[in-house]
């Protein structure tokens, strides 16, 4: 299983995203960008795992990377003020197709049908347990001014005891639920220890942590726009599994990104992540 390392960066003032992945490039070409993405909006809180760092933290890229060694080349780091790094394992027939497969969800993103479930959505205080909240319904509107394509939802889980069985079931109902909308997940990975001589955000204290206190698996969540996200919330259909099998998670950490880049083309837009990217 091949291994990747996923990285939250918070940049210097001075520095885009843009600028310094085509540094990155230029100082070693051989790293293989898998996912390029910038975080827009924090869903699900971290309430035990690294609250302080994740939280708090505005972040300004998303990378999932395969190198030599697991970190960003010595030129480039001099331009990350803080970084959160993960090391996952991911299976090799995700990666071998998912270059395609990504541009596929891409192209079809535009005829993904809606169900109008926000035409009568509830609309809780908070989107804590993966509803809808005041704060969404804003960043999606906020969001469709500039930006109406695909966007990327990035999972950090962490799991009770025996709730990985139960995300196992609220995965399988998930399928069906979101591919209703056009999503899919499109990249899903065990956190495994780092390597020998290398290490991840836990540092290098005492046992670094145990797998006990540790994320377990990452997901990256493909949507056709911030709305078919929305309208997934909204949904009876999705809220039925919601409350049945994922909130057995002891922690979760969810962002919404903003456009994925094209590494051969900087500009271009490809799709967001929870945390929300684009």
């Amino acid at each position: 299983m091949p291994l990747l390392t996923l990285h939250l960066l918070r940049l210097t003032p001075s520095t885009t995203p843009e600028t310094f992945l085509t540094q990155i490039n230029q100082v070693q070409p051989s790293i293989d960008i898998v996912v390029a993405s910038r975080p827009r909006h924090l869903v699900i809180h971290t309430e035990s795992l690294d609250p302080s760092i994740l939280n708090d933290t505005k972040w300004d890229l998303l990378l999932l990377a395969r190198t030599s060694d697991g970190s960003l080349p010595g030129p480039a780091k001099t331009q990350v003020e803080a970084e959160y790094k993960i090391f996952v394992g991911v299976p090799s027939r995700v990666l071998n197709g998912y270059g395609s497969k990504n541009a596929k969800l891409v192209k079809t993103a535009p005829s993904a049908p809606l169900t109008g479930a926000l035409e009568k959505a509830r609309v809780p205080s908070s989107s804590q347990n993966l509803e809808l909240s005041p704060a969404l319904l804003t960043f999606m509107d906020e969001l469709g001014k500039e930006y109406d394509g695909p966007v990327t939802m990035l999972n950090l889980l962490h799991f009770n005891e025996g709730g990985k069985g139960s995300y196992y079931q609220y995965g399988q109902g998930f399928v069906e639920v979101a591919g209703r909308r056009g999503g899919d997940a499109k990249i899903v990975g065990n956190v495994v220890a780092p390597p020998e001589g290398q290490s991840d955000a836990r540092g290098d204290g005492d046992e670094k942590r145990k797998e006990s206190g540790w994320w377990n698996e990452i997901s990256i969540v493909h949507y056709p726009s911030i709305r078919h996200f929305c309208d997934m919330l909204a949904g009876e259909d999705y809220q039925g599994i919601n409350e049945k099998y994922r909130l057995g998670v002891s922690c979760e950490f969810t962002v919404k990104d903003g456009r994925e880049m094209r590494l051969t083309r900087l500009t271009g837009a490809e799709g967001y992540f929870s945390t929300l990217h684009y």
